[in-house]
């Protein structure tokens, strides 16, 4: 027996005993723990690339992790990232098409009244007559309290026009319970197993009655996603709460929609729908168990919970095409050169195109050195990824300088921002590998696409406006309104919102 041959099965029985200290139990994570014990032994496998500190797993759903450092200093305690991307392949179709359970939650407050309400009900009406038979449909309207015009209902030939009739019966109404309205469209939802749950909640103002800070809505979001709904959010024109709206959606993996006209809201709902129908996975759930020592140190964009040293991130739906992340920071302790395990990682769904249960397993594992010319750099993909969050964070905080009338500070904090950006690019691009260098470019196009906006957004001075800003106003000086108060400043502010909630999705 050769030499080397006798090494590797040696190193294989090291790996097998180390399984007893920490067990490495996801498909994958024994053959890269092999290959790791096999290089700190001295020994080569010309047929195995050695790289642990990633791993991909899945077909419905592909699971794709890093770590921010393949390599860092064992003398020094550490902190790096933990990447997950999960993916839907735009190829993947449903073999059986389960039924939609969805919840169209109406506001008809008092400034919805006109042309905007008709919109809104002309956009329910159209998704309503495409909805499938089989699926099934309620209506919520809201002002001060929640009324249900359309019970939950199952879509058939008859039934289909029936609601759409129903839904000329909407008039405006009083002030706005936002969460009255999710209350009743949880109600609504409940009890139907096997279906696709989903909530579309459309407003246009502030939540004046019930519940009205954002901590508390999100933990109505919250509730709602431990039930499996999904809630979409669309605020429409300037004068909505962007914070409330951009939380209730993020809280339950949904999105947000900035609608500055409400002509546009047609082809929202129409999205809304055709994400509900080309699902291919439900109640995804991301589970991250931390090895011995190593600690999280924070979560970035999504809501989740902690599981002794682990953690669990709820992610919701996908449809074909959605990419959703998982970003962590965590810090490992210094120790003697080698592998050192930092997570194992288990995501499961409910698998909509093969059926059954869905599961995709990996491990991660980053390598320590004391030789300074071994450490990484940071990865260039990981790199991105936390582009994005810090400039989804950049947006909100610029949002929030702009209201207070610091026009200077937050576009000087956009400014900012995307000089670091060009600076990375300049240093990841070379970097990735050439399968993912079109996909690094578009990550930062898009971050300082939506810089360049904010920043242009609020440069620009509002326009002059007379006194009294009316027919019968008094002929005299222009007056300058202040940029944060003009119609283009709120635009500006919620289409940040929306864009950071993109980033972090």
């Amino acid at each position: 027996m050769r030499i080397k041959t006798v090494g590797w099965l040696a190193a294989a029985a090291m790996t097998l005993t180390s399984l007893t200290v920490w067990s490495v139990t996801p498909s994958g994570g024994f053959t890269e723990r092999l290959r790791g014990d096999a290089q700190q032994v001295g020994l080569d496998a010309p047929d195995v690339t050695i790289d642990s500190w990633k791993f991909s797993d899945g077909t419905t759903l592909k699971v794709e992790g890093r770590l921010g450092h393949a390599t860092l200093a064992a003398d020094k305690d550490n902190e790096t990232y933990l990447y997950l991307n999960v993916n839907a392949p735009a190829d993947v179709r449903g073999t059986v098409s389960t039924p939609v359970n969805l919840a169209i939650v109406i506001d008809r407050s008092g400034s919805m009244r006109g042309k905007r309400l008709d919109n809104a009900i002309e956009a329910a009406r159209g998704m309503v007559r495409r909805l499938r038979d089989g699926d099934m449909v309620s209506v919520i309207t809201y002002d001060t309290r929640a009324e249900t015009l359309v019970n939950a209902t199952t879509i058939d030939a008859s039934s289909r026009e029936s609601i759409a009739s129903q839904l000329g019966g909407i008039t405006p109404g009083g002030d706005t319970c936002i969460s009255c309205a999710l209350e009743a469209g949880m109600d609504a939802l409940r009890g139907r197993d096997g279906m696709i749950q989903r909530m579309l909640l459309l407003s246009d103002g502030e939540a004046t009655a019930g519940v009205r800070d954002v901590p508390g809505f999100r933990r109505i979001a919250e509730r709602a996603r431990d039930m499996g709904c999904t809630i979409s959010s669309v605020g429409v024109d300037v004068n909505y709460n962007e914070r409330i709206m951009t939380a209730i959606a993020l809280e339950a993996n949904g999105r947000h929609y900035f609608v500055e006209s409400d002509s546009s809201l047609p082809a929202i709902f129409e999205q809304e729908l055709q994400s509900l129908v080309r699902t291919v996975a439900t109640n995804a759930e991301m589970r991250v168990e931390l090895a011995p020592g190593v600690q999280l140190l924070q979560v970035f964009d999504r809501a989740f919970r902690r599981e002794g040293n682990g953690v669990v991130v709820p992610m919701g739906s996908f449809t074909a095409a959605d990419n959703k992340t998982v970003l962590a920071k965590v810090r490992l302790p210094r120790g003697a050169d080698g592998h050192r395990a930092v997570a194992n990682v288990s995501f499961t769904f409910d698998d909509l195109a093969a059926g059954g249960k869905g599961q995709c397993n990996g491990a991660l594992q980053a390598k320590l050195s004391a030789d300074a010319s071994q450490l990484s750099p940071l990865d260039p993909l990981v790199g991105g990824r936390v582009g994005r969050a810090e400039t989804a964070a950049t947006l909100r905080e610029a949002n929030q300088l702009f209201a207070a009338g610091k026009v200077t500070a937050a576009t000087a904090k956009l400014e900012k921002k995307r000089a670091e950006l060009d600076n990375r690019r300049r240093d990841f691009a070379p970097r990735a590998a050439p399968t993912r260098q079109v996909e690094l470019e578009e990550d930062f196009d898009r971050q300082l696409a939506a810089l360049d906006d904010a920043s242009s957004g609020f440069a620009t001075p509002p326009p002059a406006e007379p006194f009294g800003s009316g027919a019968s106003a008094p002929a005299g000086p222009a007056t300058v309104a202040a940029p944060q108060q003009t119609r283009k400043g709120r635009a500006q502010v919620r289409h940040n919102a929306s864009e950071a909630a993109d980033l972090a999705f």
